[in-house]
C-alpha cells in the first residue's frame, strides 16, 4: 500500500506541473522549439537575385556620387571662368587696360612686374596682342612666365579670337 500513495502523490504533481505549463504557454513554447519556422518566405535564387541588385544599385549610387563631385569642381572652375569674364569686361578694367596700352612699354612692364598675379593676367587679356607683346618684351622673365601660364590655363572666348591679328 505504501508503493500505491507514493505512486499517486507523484501523477497528481505531473498533471500539476502539465497544467501550470499550458497555462503559461511555456509548452507551446517548447513545441515551437521542435518545429522551427522556415529561415526565409523566399527561395535561394530570389534572394541571391535580390542581393545582385542591391550590389549593383550601391555601385551605381557610389558612381553617381563620383559624377556629381566631378561637376560641382567643373561648376566651380565655370563660376571662376565666368568671374574672370567679368573683371575683363567691366568698364573699369577696360580703362585700366587702354591706359597701360597707351603706355610706354618700359614703364608699362616695371608696372606690371610688381603687380598683383590676377590683375596682370586680366591686363594682358584684354589688350591688343600687339601692344601686349612689346609691353611683354620688358616684363621681368619670371614674370612673364607666370603670365603665360596664367594666360594658357585661362580659356579661349569668341572675343580672344576676334582680337588676333
Amino acid at each position: 500500500m505504501t508503493a500505491r500513495r507514493t505512486a499517486i502523490p507523484g501523477r497528481v504533481a505531473l498533471i500539476v506541473y502539465a497544467g501550470v505549463l499550458l497555462i503559461s504557454g511555456s509548452f507551446e513554447v517548447a513545441r515551437a522549439a521542435n518545429n522551427p519556422p522556415p529561415a526565409s518566405p523566399l527561395p535561394a535564387d530570389q534572394l541571391e537575385k535580390i542581393r545582385k541588385e542591391e550590389k549593383r544599385l550601391l555601385e551605381i549610387r557610389q558612381d553617381l556620387m563620383r559624377q556629381i563631385e566631378v561637376n560641382r569642381k567643373i561648376e566651380r572652375a565655370i563660376d571662376k571662368d565666368r568671374k574672370f569674364a567679368e573683371k575683363l569686361e567691366s568698364k573699369k578694367m577696360q580703362q585700366l587696360i587702354a591706359i597701360y596700352e597707351k603706355m610706354a612699354p618700359r614703364t608699362a612692364a616695371s608696372q606690371i612686374n610688381i603687380m598683383p598675379r590676377k590683375l596682370v593676367t586680366v591686363l594682358i587679356a584684354g589688350m591688343n596682342p600687339r601692344k601686349a607683346s612689346r609691353i611683354m618684351r620688358y616684363v621681368d622673365p619670371a614674370t612673364a612666365v607666370r603670365i603665360t601660364s596664367d594666360l594658357a590655363t585661362r580659356p579661349v572666348s569668341g572675343q580672344d579670337l576676334r582680337r588676333s591679328p
